[in-house]
């Protein structure tokens, strides 16, 4: 069987010694572009979710021919309730050839529900000039730094996708004990289409039964959402919409751990 995308990536992630004790690999995410293509350095990032922490992976390369980068990093400013704990450079970043850094940030312990945020991200290194026909390096650098694009934690870095072929058995199974209801006016949207589709893009959910697919000519409609949230706990999500003058929303959330029903439902509002 291919190894998938994840699964590379998890076995990366296992070789570096300072991740060994962050336990399985629940998710990564698509990569995000920092810099604009034409820039001197080109940087991309992954998120990793492991159970209690992010790993950010930093995929840079260096495009200029008379400069060699050594010690690279990626400092982040993080959202308050984060905390940074550690970085590991890459050593050398040569002309053309891509290196990777990663920065390990530790989730909120205090409120395990603020879970979202935005990171500001600087590129820090040493340059050393070199020969550009030799590839010689000067003995001595200097240090440098290059501000990146800010980096986004939302809902859906914690949550897989997990398809529920029976959704109302799935729904009584999980049960209320960790259930959350909320009704919301959606302002920004006009059909219910639109309506389901933002959901979907939002909470990184698996649309069921499926209801992703909004009759013709209705003015009301019933999502259903299936996923598994980190540290391996089900997560449901019945949305019922309601188009009048606007669209309206009642959110029901269940799930087999309170502290996943309750980001959930905060995600929403």
């Amino acid at each position: 069987m291919a190894a998938t995308r994840q699964d590379i990536y998890a076995e990366q992630l296992a070789a570096v010694p300072e991740f060994q004790a962050l336990g399985p690999l629940f998710k990564s995410s698509a990569a995000v572009q920092l810099t604009e293509s034409e820039t001197e350095y080109v940087v991309r990032c992954i998120k990793h979710t492991f159970t209690n922490h992010i790993v950010f992976q930093f995929d840079c390369t260096n495009t200029l021919n008379d400069q060699i980068l050594e010690n690279v990093t990626v400092q982040m400013e993080p959202t308050e309730g984060f905390e940074v704990l550690s970085y590991v450079p890459a050593a050398s970043l040569p002309y053309g050839q891509p290196g990777i850094t990663y920065t390990c940030v530790a989730l909120p312990e205090e409120d395990p529900t603020s879970v979202i945020g935005t990171f500001s991200n600087t590129l820090k290194f040493l340059v050393k000039d070199c020969d550009p026909n030799t590839g010689e390096a000067d003995e001595e650098g200097y240090e440098d730094e290059y501000v990146l694009e800010d980096v986004e934690v939302t809902i859906s870095d914690h949550i897989q996708k997990v398809l529920k072929p029976n959704f109302a058995a799935s729904w009584d199974e999980v049960g209320e004990d960790y259930q959350m209801e909320d009704t919301y006016a959606l302002s920004t949207v006009k059909t219910l289409e639109d309506a389901v589709k933002n959901i979907v893009d939002h909470m990184g959910m698996q649309p069921c039964e499926r209801s992703d697919k909004v009759p013709a000519d209705k003015s009301a409609h019933t999502l259903f959402l299936a996923g598994v949230y980190r540290g391996g706990h089900d997560v449901l999500v019945r949305a019922r919409l309601a188009l009048d003058d606007g669209i309206t929303m009642q959110i029901t959330v269940r799930s087999t751990d309170e502290t996943a029903a309750e980001v959930i439902s905060a995600s929403v509002g």
